[in-house]
């Protein structure tokens, strides 16, 4: 449960917290805590009722030409690492080993899962989870990825330290981005790494990119601030013209024992 009202009202920004671990922050009743259980065996069962959609649309679509389901998850060819579609920056990882030191990561779109691969054996990260919406993914990752329908509220995911998201938000239909960006800023307790396409750039299966000016505002909006220093830090690390020109930091302004003490919980 969380609240949306203008810039002006002290819950401005309630939608951005990390409201799955709230029952560990605040003196919940009995109910409260009972009701907080109920919405995450909700998010649950439906995350995995829209898997079986999606699977299902990907069959309808087979020999078609297309190759997403409607809330632009790639179908199982198009998901596997030899598809052609995926691309991993390796020379991106090193400044995001460097970043993610000691933190724990969840990745919210982390397509075959190779990031996860190569972070994690670094052996520098406290612990590295990786999701994605493509219905298959579990399959195509060879177990590295969990289905994670990003155009769905979910709830009941761990509170991570650090979420990054690179090239999804321009697979979202637009009628979802809100959604999207409400479930990788609640779980991210002191920032995100993000890349999202910009208006004019070309690539497999893009319905929604949005400029850079656009994506600020917005995280700002959400409590969010632009680091313009280690962001130039990561283009400059990245070898992929899309990530050079789209890879972003963005730090919670504030904590979350800080943000809950600015609303009078």
């Amino acid at each position: 449960m969380y609240y949306v009202h203008s810039p002006n009202d002290q819950f401005m920004n309630v939608v951005s917290l990390p409201l799955d671990n709230l029952a560990s922050q605040l003196p919940l009743n009995d109910v409260s805590k009972m009701l907080i259980a109920q919405r995450n065996q909700l998010s649950k069962v439906l995350n995995l009722k829209q898997q079986k959609v999606g699977q299902l649309e990907c069959e309808k679509k087979a020999g078609k030409g297309e190759a997403t389901s409607e809330t632009g998850g790639w179908c199982q060819q198009s998901s596997k690492e030899d598809s052609g579609n995926h691309m991993t920056d390796r020379q991106l990882v090193p400044a995001l080993i460097e970043l993610f030191q000691g933190k724990y990561v969840g990745s919210f779109g982390d397509g075959p899962g190779r990031y996860k691969q190569l972070l994690s054996d670094a052996g520098k990260l406290k612990g590295y989870d990786a999701y994605d919406g493509a219905p298959y993914c579990d399959v195509t990752s060879e177990g590295r990825v969990k289905f994670l329908d990003l155009t769905l509220p979910q709830f009941g995911l761990p509170l991570y330290d650090w979420i990054i998201s690179l090239e999804v938000a321009e697979h979202i239909p637009a009628q979802y981005e809100s959604i999207y960006i409400d479930n990788i800023v609640r779980h991210a307790k002191e920032g995100i790494v993000l890349s999202w396409a910009r208006p004019g750039q070309g690539g497999y299966s893009h319905v929604n990119n949005r400029a850079f000016e656009y994506v600020v505002k917005l995280m700002d909006g959400l409590g969010f601030s632009h680091d313009a220093e280690r962001s130039e830090k990561l283009r400059n690390a990245a070898s992929l013209d899309w990530l050079k020109n789209n890879i972003h930091v963005y730090r919670r302004k504030k904590t979350l024992s800080e943000s809950l003490a600015a609303i009078n919980v």
